[in-house]
């Protein structure tokens, strides 16, 4: 499902922030963080709040901050190492046609040498708590956001649910007839393949009967019942972190009218059984979106 959230403000004394949470879809929770490499500590606060509210989604998280305030930060020169540069370069100049000077520019250049310490060593627990505060807000816009979506897919789904729920009953309805005519086919099939041949009456019932228990449905159309009866239920109820149940019971569907299709002896039974894997697959696909 797709979101957007954005929260501002400070962090801290210091800092002033920024969280922007965008979610695409996707059928597992692929996060990911943008943020620099000194906000790195900030980075499990983060992963812990989107994963306490998404549990699906292409998930993109930036996190932007700027210093309000002054650093405390210094300068750290290595004087060690720059006095054995001096040394080496002076010698060389000696016996190369090369200056043996170092600008400042050419320091610069060179971060074994110059370093910028800063006066604090990663974010106070004020500053992560802002953090945190932050991400919940920006979050909870990406939670709405998908909660009015869910609902437009609810719309949607039911009434392809209650099309399958009346295609099944329709097959219900015709199960005893559709086992009569296979039972009577069946007969009048062994007849014209041996018509010279004495039949057993009671032996051709009884193969009749086997193949027509054979071909019978009625557990496939009660637990088909059953899973439709669950889903709708979920999709009036909503709740959290459903989709992973919907996309297993649009699974449950698809295996059962598989199972119809394969036992089903007659082409109007045949027709609409492609016809509620056709909606069962468009079921599914959505289900694959839902949180």
């Amino acid at each position: 499902m797709t979101g957007f959230g954005r929260a501002r403000g400070s962090v801290g004394r210091d800092w002033s922030g920024e969280v922007v949470v965008r979610s695409v879809n996707s059928r597992f929770l692929d996060l990911t963080i943008k943020a620099k490499e000194s906000e790195a500590p900030l980075e499990p606060t983060l992963r812990r709040v989107i994963g306490r509210h998404l549990h699906r989604g292409k998930v993109e998280v930036l996190l932007r901050l700027k210093r309000v305030a002054p650093s405390a930060q210094q300068i750290a020169v290595d004087e060690g190492l720059l006095e054995a540069l001096l040394s080496r370069l002076s010698a060389l100049s000696k016996k190369y046609p090369i200056e043996g000077t170092v600008s400042a520019r050419d320091l610069l250049a060179m971060p074994q040498i110059l370093a910028v310490e800063t006066g604090a060593d990663g974010f106070s627990p004020e500053e992560t708590a802002a953090v945190e505060n932050l991400a919940e807000q920006a979050v909870g816009a990406v939670v709405a956001m998908r909660a009015a979506e869910g609902k437009g897919i609810a719309a949607e789904l039911a009434p392809r649910i209650d099309l399958l729920r009346k295609l099944g009953a329709g097959l219900a309805t015709r199960r005893e007839e559709i086992a009569r005519n296979l039972a009577a086919t069946l007969r009048e099939r062994v007849r014209t393949l041996f018509p010279d041949v004495p039949l057993d009456p009671g032996r051709l019932e009884q193969e009749a009967a086997i193949a027509a228990d054979r071909a019978d449905v009625a557990e496939e159309l009660q637990r088909l019942q059953g899973h439709l009866d669950q889903f709708d239920g979920i999709l009036r109820q909503g709740g959290v972190s459903v989709g992973k149940t919907l996309d297993f019971l649009s699974q449950e569907i698809l295996r059962e009218l598989n199972t119809l299709g394969s036992k089903s002896r007659d082409l109007v039974s045949t027709r609409e059984i492609l016809a509620m894997k056709a909606e069962t697959e468009k079921i599914r696909e959505q289900a694959q979106n839902v949180e």
